[in-house]
């Protein structure tokens, strides 16, 4: 290169932080589609579904940074490394998408990823995807809300923290509204036996319903539909065969499924790949 002559300065390729919805290709919005369709990079989730990952160009570099929630074995990526990876292929000049299960911003470190990009010049793109709650609300048809049900409030929580622990936050205060709202559990399944006593501990009824919801909206989908004093035993039977996402939805409108079946007189009202209580 000729003394003096200036180097190439290559500019930040733009970064996208996609919600990947909660298993079903066909909710992914079309703002996501669009992001995958134009991206060089995408790093994906251990989940993502084959479908989606299709929309990717086949020219793009994919890029597995997932865990496989439960297997000690599978130690994926840390988040540092994600961020890094990031970085490295934004400073490179590359479109770059990061697709997650779900929403970006629930429960999926989406902030965190913000903040390291924020941080080092690049300000990303958030787009959202339907969370597994509400993919599994409307799949299984457990509404989050009814005024029948009494049901006026919700709330997400984990139920494990960042080091397998039962997670520190107003057990009493779950407790207290069991009746009145609708909690979902996120990543709570190996808890099960610990948040259950911690409830009627701390009051709720052994009789409040609550459906467990194994990979929500895709083809392997399960309900059972049981109630929190009769859900550890439900749980210690059925340990060994549910191996997909669990999602536990804590109160009145989780024997909604019930009510549906006696307004329908017995015929079927959802399709035939969903489980109940009565063949556990």
């Amino acid at each position: 290169m000729p003394l003096g002559a200036a180097m190439e300065v290559v500019a930040l390729g733009p970064v996208a932080l996609v919600g990947a919805g909660p298993g079903d290709p066909e909710l992914l919005t079309l703002r996501a589609a669009r992001r995958l369709a134009d991206a060089e990079v995408v790093l994906h989730d251990n989940l993502i579904s084959e479908e989606v990952l299709n929309l990717v160009p086949q020219a793009a570099e994919l890029i597995n940074v997932g865990k496989r929630c439960g297997d000690p074995k599978d130690r994926g990526l840390q988040q540092t490394e994600i961020h890094d990876l990031m970085l490295l292929h934004s400073k490179r000049g590359r479109r770059v998408v990061h697709l997650k299960c779900g929403d970006p911003f629930v429960f999926g470190r989406g902030a965190e990823e913000v903040e390291f990009l924020v941080g080092h010049g690049i300000v990303p793109e958030v787009v959202p995807g339907v969370t597994s709650a509400l993919g599994a609300s409307s799949s299984c048809q457990v509404p989050l809300t009814h005024r029948s049900f009494g049901v006026n409030q919700v709330r997400f929580v984990v139920g494990q923290t960042k080091a397998k622990e039962m997670p520190d936050m107003d057990w009493s205060q779950i407790a207290r509204d069991a009746a009145k709202q609708t909690t979902v559990f996120y990543m709570g399944f190996k808890f099960v036996h610990n948040i259950c006593e911690r409830l009627q501990k701390e009051g709720a009824a052994a009789e409040t319903p609550i459906a467990v919801i194994e990979s929500a909206t895709t083809p392997a989908e399960r309900a059972f539909y049981t109630t929190l004093g009769e859900l550890p035993e439900l749980a210690r039977k059925h340990v060994e065969e549910i191996t997909g996402p669990v999602l536990m939805m804590l109160g009145p409108t989780a024997a909604f499924p019930a009510h549906l079946e006696k307004l329908s007189g017995g015929r079927p009202f959802k399709r035939a790949r969903v489980g109940s209580c009565d063949d556990c």
